[in-house]
């Protein structure tokens, strides 16, 4: 079989879950190929499987995930498709599949397999608990998360028919759900970049700005500048050397865990 498979990451869950999938796939004998989205990308190729995995994000996918899916185009061809969302607690997914399979089934696509990965926090510049995890409690999560994704992926090789459930943090009620998501997708997500800031240990070594995933910061007068694409996804706050970047509003991070894959070494973008 060939299979395609397409991720968007801040912090190297979503591929780490793909690249476990890819790796079954390819010992299994299939054809194998994995790369980040791209809002350049309008078409892939045919193929028996595509399979797509991102994070969630206050209960939905990503900007950059949504306008990737619909900015595709239709396969002339009826396209099995497998989506796999990370999330920070395996009940928070909320609205992450139901986005893409509304988006995916006007592409001519059917979902013929989802489901939730859970993977450490890296929510950084939350202004409340969970909080990223130490060290050690992360290689706990992502070795859970490895024997999960590895029955996943022989669930799919199988022909295996599974679909997630719909849910929210059983902490919240209806009302704060929907606030939150609504909140975030219609509101917060276009103004948080504002919140961004550097505490002065920041040395203005632009490492936040080459790796930014949506070339969302600027250097400018010695100093990172957010712009309104940024997407939240704290690349930059947890790989940042001097541990200098925090957000207004409660987002503080001095003295909190840092969190990103432990194999992640993200792209440097020269834009």
């Amino acid at each position: 079989m060939n299979i395609e498979l397409k991720y968007f990451t801040g912090t190297g869950n979503s591929l780490k879950v793909l690249e476990i999938c890819n790796s079954i796939f390819k010992n299994s004998g299939h054809a194998t190929s994995i790369s980040e989205i791209s809002l350049n990308e309008k078409s892939l190729p045919e193929s028996n499987f595509l399979g797509f995995c991102f994070p969630v994000y206050a209960f939905g996918i990503p900007r950059i995930c949504r306008k990737y899916l619909k900015g595709l185009e239709p396969f002339k061809m009826k396209q099995n498709v497998f989506l796999l969302i990370t999330a920070g607690d395996s009940e928070e997914s909320g609205f992450a599949i139901s986005e893409c399979r509304k988006i995916l089934r006007k592409k001519n696509c059917e979902i013929i397999y989802s489901a939730i990965v859970q993977m450490p926090i890296n929510w950084t510049t939350s202004p409340k608990p969970p909080y990223p995890p130490s060290k050690e409690e992360a290689i706990k999560i992502i070795k859970e998360a490895e024997i999960k994704t590895k029955e996943i992926a022989q669930d799919i090789l199988d022909g295996t028919v599974k679909h997630h459930d719909f849910n929210y943090p059983k902490r919240f009620s209806i009302f704060k759900f929907y606030w939150d998501y609504l909140l975030f997708k219609y509101l917060g997500v276009q103004n948080m970049w504002r919140l961004f800031e550097v505490y002065n240990s920041c040395n203005a070594c632009g490492l936040c700005a080459k790796i930014c995933p949506s070339n969302s910061i600027q250097i400018i007068n010695q100093k990172p500048v957010w712009s309104e694409t940024c997407e939240q996804c704290m690349r930059c706050v947890n790989f940042c050397p001097k541990e200098s970047i925090y957000q207004l509003q409660g987002g503080d991070t001095k003295g909190k865990n840092k969190y990103h894959e432990p194999d992640y070494k993200p792209k440097y973008n020269y834009s």
